[in-house]
């Protein structure tokens, strides 16, 4: 059975395509190094337009008049709070432009405006070696290194020093523990609860932070905040998994990238990735549950721990809300074993 795998690996071979959309242009070259805030491509954005209806607007009666008070062309390029028509006499008023934009169509009193929009930079991610140029589509960029896939993140990307302010793998990230010896790295920390602690990293310059969950409540307020967040196993209090806390500490004060640009409906994820003078192999994507598999739990009163597979049951089970489905027997690090359905498993390769 297939299911979601999040890799959690101490060595592999990672390769990232990076494709941008549109019309674009690539900015490195094969063999370069880059960081993880680099852009190694820009693009423009897809084309927007907007009507803007001055008879509407200046509240004329015809339009003819309104198409008199229109003052500029097609082809026109204007600047956002230019003025686009103004009505004559003692009250008049004015249109003006809310965009920069440049001037494709007038339809009778309609104003037709294609916005200027500057390009976009499309970030490595990760410190890397750009490998291959995809003319006219992306570049293709690698390294060998530990890798930690995350379920969630605020789509920004930085690197730098990872230190933990984690003992235990349950633990929640307060305010108060945003200290200054946190200043230019990268922070490990446990649940969050509490907005003000993206404040408080941000007022001490931290360059991102590496949480095992989150509140709901608070995911806007990580959204806008200035500094890269990822989430390890999702909303709601759970604890950090074994495998990817010891791999997080074992390399404490090394550099790592933490990229939190993904895009869902591409089925990538956030990651951390500690950059190691070895080569390695890629990893396998494509693994299905099966006896023996490290597995996480994604639901219910275990969520967020780390087991692995002792059997998967021949035939369904019938839960406690009625449904009958395939579940697994899994052990838990300190030997406890639990009956969960496969549904409720992602995959830690």
């Amino acid at each position: 059975m297939e299911t979601q795998i999040y890799h959690t690996l101490g060595l592999a071979k990672i390769q990232r395509t990076r494709i941008f959309p549109g019309r674009g242009d690539v900015l490195v070259r094969v063999g370069q190094k880059v960081d993880a805030s680099d852009a190694i491509a820009e693009f423009i954005p897809e084309e927007k337009f907007i009507i803007v209806n001055i008879r509407k607007e200046l509240n004329f009666k015809n339009s003819d008049d309104a198409r008199r008070s229109i003052n500029v062309k097609i082809g026109d390029k204007i600047s956002k709070g230019d003025i686009l028509a103004r009505s004559s006499g003692a009250l008049s008023k004015s249109v003006k432009a809310q965009n920069d934009a440049e001037v494709v169509n007038i339809i009778g009193s309609q104003v037709i405006l294609r916005l200027t929009q500057p390009p976009r930079p499309i970030l490595a991610g990760f410190e890397s070696i750009v490998t291959e140029i995809l003319p006219f589509r992306g570049v293709v960029i690698e390294t060998n290194g530990a890798l930690i896939q995350g379920v969630w993140g605020n789509q920004k990307a930085t690197s730098g020093p990872v230190v933990s302010s984690m003992v235990e793998m349950f633990e929640e990230l307060t305010p108060q523990k945003i200290d200054v010896s946190f200043r230019g790295a990268i922070v490990l920390g446990g649940h969050c609860a509490n907005s003000d602690v993206f404040k408080a990293a941000e007022d001490l310059n931290i360059k991102g932070l590496i949480l095992s969950s989150m509140s709901a409540s608070i995911a806007n307020a990580a959204l806008n905040c200035s500094i890269p967040i990822i989430l390890l196993e999702g909303f709601g209090p759970c604890p950090l998994n074994e495998r990817a806390f010891e791999l997080i500490k074992s390399n404490e004060k090394k550099i790592v990238s933490l990229n939190t640009i993904y895009d869902i409906q591409k089925f990538e994820k956030p990651e951390i990735i500690i950059q190691l003078p070895v080569e390695a192999n890629a990893p396998v994507d494509g693994l299905e549950l099966r006896n023996g598999s490290v597995v996480r739990v994604n639901s219910g009163p275990d969520r967020g721990k780390a087991a692995i597979i002792k059997k998967i049951n021949s035939t369904k089970t019938k839960l406690m809300n009625g449904i009958r489905t395939t579940c697994a027997t899994i052990e838990f690090s300190d030997g406890d074993q639990v009956s969960i359905p496969l549904a409720n498993l992602d995959i830690l390769e």
